[in-house]
């Protein structure tokens, strides 16, 4: 089933195209993002501007003639604070439908927070933080502690109603007016006081702005992946980098390939809340995801369509977390022993659990040094070094025996335990692979304190030539698995 959410903002009005599986997963395969600014000139008159409106109206007929041609089942429009905020909303939405044939649904404060909230969720390990979406009018914050929900705000402080309010024509800032507009943002921020008690609470961003910062950030570190999704900066990083753009022109911003025409205007306003935000609550680290608002619009539509349609937030997405009984797999049995018999450590196990479970059933049939890089660039709850190690491990299970070039391509990334446990996990891959063709048992055993790993053959004889390599790693590796081997 194809489905496509248009989401217009306050600044961009995007439309991203949807692969939906049958169990309800799904993959963006197309983006179209236009920089529409339809709530320009907003807070001067409370009202939607005749040129921001044109503007929103040509490109959501162009986006019109993209979903006929994908022929999509569904189509989700959703509009946010410009829209909500506007005196002329009910005008500009019957034009919209009008000409377009979209039937926008204006999200409240609430369902804005709450579906960015789910996207990025989904999309992280993170099991208790502050989630915020960073928009063109509005920041939205949820503070979420697994497996509840625990409150909700919005305030107005988007990065291009901020730069509209604050900034000369131009883009840049006088020292009276930046000062004016940091306090206008310290005083809308929440207090540390006011957020639910938490002893390890992440931070982590969603936006335009955040993945901005990120981009940049990451050019100046020379970070040899080409990825943002899971992406981490840590506090002075943050702050380093809007220093660096409040000192550029929006001449150099625009010519800026991490910031570029679309960002430049509002990036210095921005990046200057991510900052202050992280100040005053006192966060170490920012965690940046790339899947928000519209992930999570898809998520609760697909959840229950007509609760989504009347707007019954909390029916869809804000609900106790049961657990669910699924059938055990033979080969996340054998994980969670090794894990239990303390042969496999919490990070090792995450990532082999990550392998079986999400991306060995999905694995195309290709050469190694491909599959390398489709999981590598795939978007994972993993961090980058933890998703590089998956990586690798997948690879080496299906025969790529050298290894050095991507040692030195990912070096910051990688180190000698890095390389051991790639080692580690590639066998138990190869095992649980073995699993899956041929009839062979595993199972674990404690004797005198030693865990044994038993092999047995089933009926059907392990051909030579698949075992070799497989038994020799186990034999290099008994010492670090801490186990025997019985056969």
């Amino acid at each position: 089933m194809k489905v496509s959410v248009i989401d217009l903002g306050y600044n961009s009005l995007k439309l991203v195209n949807y692969d939906v599986r049958r169990d309800k997963s799904f993959v963006a395969y197309g983006q179209q993002s236009v920089l529409a600014k339809v709530g320009e000139g907003l807070d001067q008159t409370g009202f939607l501007g005749d040129k921001p409106i044109r503007r929103t109206l040509k490109t959501l007929k162009q986006f019109r003639a993209i979903v006929d041609l994908e022929q999509s089942n569904h189509v989700l429009p959703v509009a946010t604070s410009a829209v909500r905020e506007a005196g002329n909303r009910e005008g500009f939405l019957k034009q919209a439908y009008q000409e377009s044939g979209f039937r926008f649904k204006v999200l409240s404060e609430r369902e804005e927070a709450v579906y960015a909230f789910e996207g990025a969720k989904s999309a992280t390990s993170v099991r208790a933080g502050l989630f915020f979406d960073l928009g063109g009018g509005s920041l939205e914050m949820v503070i979420y502690s697994e497996p509840t929900i625990r409150k909700i705000l919005s305030v107005p402080l988007g990065g291009l109603r901020l730069t509209e309010l604050y900034a000369k024509p131009d883009g840049s800032y006088t020292k009276k007016n930046y000062a004016r507009m940091r306090k206008r943002i310290l005083e809308l921020l929440p207090e540390k006081k006011h957020l639910p008690t938490s002893k390890n609470l992440d931070l982590v961003g969603v936006g335009g702005s955040v993945r901005a910062l990120a981009r940049y950030d990451q050019m100046r570190r020379e970070y040899p992946l080409n990825k943002l999704h899971n992406y981490s900066m840590k506090k002075n990083a943050v702050e380093s980098v809007h220093r660096a753009l409040r000192r550029m022109s929006m001449r150099t911003l625009k010519k800026n390939p991490a910031i570029g025409q679309e960002r430049s205007q509002s990036i210095i306003a921005g990046s200057l809340v991510v900052h202050l935000l992280m100040e005053k609550i006192g966060f170490r680290k920012l965690i940046v995801s790339t899947h928000g608002l519209r992930d999570g619009v898809l998520s609760a539509f697909l959840e229950r369509p007509r609760s989504y349609r009347q707007g019954l937030v909390d029916k869809v997405l804000i609900r106790e977390w049961t657990p669910t009984h699924t059938k055990v797999s033979a080969q996340e049995k054998l994980a969670r022993s090794l894990l239990s018999h303390r042969n496999l450590t919490k990070k090792e196990y995450a990532i082999l659990s990550e392998a079986l479970d999400r991306v060995l059933p999905e694995l195309p049939i290709y050469n190694p040094e491909t599959l390398f890089y489709i999981v590598l660039e795939a978007d994972s709850v993993l961090s980058h070094q933890d998703q590089l190690i998956m990586a690798l491990s997948v690879a080496r299970a299906n025969g790529m025996r050298r290894t050095d070039w991507v040692e030195a391509s990912y070096k910051p990334l990688l180190d000698k335990k890095s390389m051991e446990t790639v080692k580690k996990i590639s066998v138990l891959i190869q095992l649980a692979q073995l699993q899956q063709k041929i009839d062979i048992h595993l199972s674990m055993s404690s004797e005198r304190g030693i865990p044994r790993l038993h092999i047995a053959q089933g009926r059907q004889r392990i051909p030579k030539v698949l075992v070799k390599d497989i038994m020799k790693d186990l034999e290099d590796l008994e010492g670090s698995f801490n186990l025997q081997l019985a056969l």
